[in-house]
């Protein structure tokens, strides 16, 4: 080992405790199973109230001209991943851990980003949710009248989204499971649907509207609208973090040598280190360093790309099917949908598309619950002093207390939330800010933390600038139009 890359080691970046020193194991050989991992989980995850909500109410009010603006923003979180995902392989710590490294230290970053999260600790999906499942039940799309049962609907499906979170070993596992089950049904009920129901024009349209770049609608624009497309085009604000919490509790690159998250019931056996592990990137290792990259590059492109645009399109297309002039308002997207559709083809595509909508929104609701635990988890177990010294196998219980924590303030938020989509309107601009931030803070870390090996193509960095600037260009647009709107009334 070198002076540069002892001296690496042996650092404390940003008031944290220097890694320890490992050996990177083998990348998996190409094969169906090893295409499973974070990049199938997180869509799963991303096909969810994005798509429905806001894909729906910008192509039925827009139709696809604006298709480019999903299109570019998955494009950029691709590059985005990939940085945050580069970052765990050579560490197995998550991306957040590395932004605590920083000056000034984790203090501060804590701040900064626990504020960038406060827009996705609302579980409106859950609100969401509860609208297929009551439109099902009254055979009809339900009114002001039918408030209570949403909400009592909407308790039910946030609560038992806790329940799969306790069990499977590793609470990855469990996560990866109902995820990959969605995917395969929601992707296949929607192309099958489109493809017998949806006609040549509304698929010309979503389609070349990816390629439409700089084409705006010519009514009056809903900026707002807008950002928050362009947010839940994929994951959206701090949820493309955990692109590097999933590469740790998947065990790629130096993943398997720091643990996972267990889960209370099956998972005492498993521990959590405090600290990452890196190892020497020469001879061997960096033939291996290497093959985990272009592992990494499937993951994204062929199965988060691929799956992020195929979610965006294929609910697109219904929605100008048979949306198209519809004012879509609150939450009811999924049940406008499944009307439209029944109107048209017969009572039974109401019930098939409604549930199709639930599995959209429901399952969503397990990921986002265990995404802001899992961030927040790790950041408290990485940078606290008081937990530094807790063994690793008892990493479940911050996770729980957490868990815990934010189960109560879900509740009462159900309770107190106005229209669902206002605040998912609000919480996609606060993340579009969140992701811009991170996307330059990342370019650094990697840049500061990782030996030269191990750090990014200059044009990785280039694309998350250009990240930067999109999401912080739109989420002002839509920012400026709401104080003006403010400023006349």
């Amino acid at each position: 080992m070198d002076q540069a890359e002892q001296t690496l080691l042996d650092s404390n970046h940003g008031s944290l405790p220097p890694w320890n020193k490992g050996e990177l194991p083998p990348p998996p050989r190409i094969s169906l199973q090893s295409l499973v991992g974070p990049g199938l989980l997180m869509v799963g995850a991303s096909i969810g109230g994005g798509e429905w909500l806001f894909g729906s109410v910008v192509t039925a009010r827009y139709g696809g001209v604006v298709m480019w603006i999903a299109g570019l923003s998955i494009a950029f979180q691709v590059a985005y991943n990939l940085a945050v995902m580069r970052y765990t392989l050579y560490t197995g710590e998550p991306i957040l851990v590395g932004f605590l490294r920083t000056r000034p230290g984790p203090k501060f970053w804590l701040v900064v980003y626990l504020l960038s999260d406060l827009g996705y600790i609302w579980p409106y999906l859950a609100a969401n949710a509860a609208v297929p499942l009551a439109a099902a039940w009254l055979g009809e799309m339900p009114g002001p009248s039918d408030d209570a049962l949403i909400r009592n609907l909407g308790y039910a499906i946030f609560l038992s989204a806790f329940v799969p979170l306790i069990f499977g070993g590793k609470v990855y596992n469990v996560v990866e499971r109902v995820m990959s089950i969605k995917v395969f049904l929601v992707l296949a009920y929607l192309l099958v649907i489109d493809l017998a129901l949806v006609g040549p024009a509304a698929w010309v349209e979503v389609f070349s509207g990816f390629f439409r770049v700089g084409s705006l609608p010519t009514e009056e624009i809903e900026w707002g609208s807008l950002a928050a497309f362009a947010a839940v085009a994929g994951a959206g604000g701090l949820s493309n973090t955990l692109f590097s919490n999933y590469v740790r509790d998947k065990g790629w690159g130096m993943g398997a040598s720091v643990g996972a998250i267990p889960s209370f019931v099956g998972g005492r056996h498993i521990g959590l280190s405090h600290v990452g592990s890196v190892p020497v990137l020469k001879g061997e290792q960096m033939v291996r360093w290497r093959g985990w990259i272009r592992h990494i590059l499937r993951d994204q492109i062929l199965i988060w790309g691929v799956g992020c645009v195929l979610g965006m399109a294929l609910p697109a297309m219904l929605s100008l099917q048979f949306l198209r002039g519809v004012e879509v308002e609150g939450h009811g997207a999924a049940a406008l949908i499944a009307d439209g559709i029944a109107a048209s083809h017969g009572r039974v595509f109401w019930y098939t598309t409604l549930l199709c909508g639930f599995l959209v929104l429901g399952p969503g609701v397990i990921q986002t619950v265990d995404g802001v635990c899992r961030r927040w988890t790790d950041v408290v177990w990485a940078a606290s002093g008081r937990l530094r010294h807790t063994k690793p196998h008892r990493a479940y219980l911050t996770y729980y207390a957490i868990m815990a924590c934010y189960c109560l303030w879900g509740l009462l938020a159900l309770g107190l939330t106005p229209d669902p989509l206002i605040l998912a309107v609000l919480g996609s601009s606060l993340g579009n800010i969140g992701l811009a931030v991170s996307a330059l803070h990342a370019i650094y870390v990697n840049r500061r933390l990782l030996p030269k090996p191990a750090q990014p193509s200059r044009a990785l960095d280039w694309m998350l600038v250009g990240a930067a600037l999109f999401f912080l260009g739109i989420s002002a647009l839509a920012f400026e139009q709401r104080w003006r709107a403010l400023g006349a009334s």
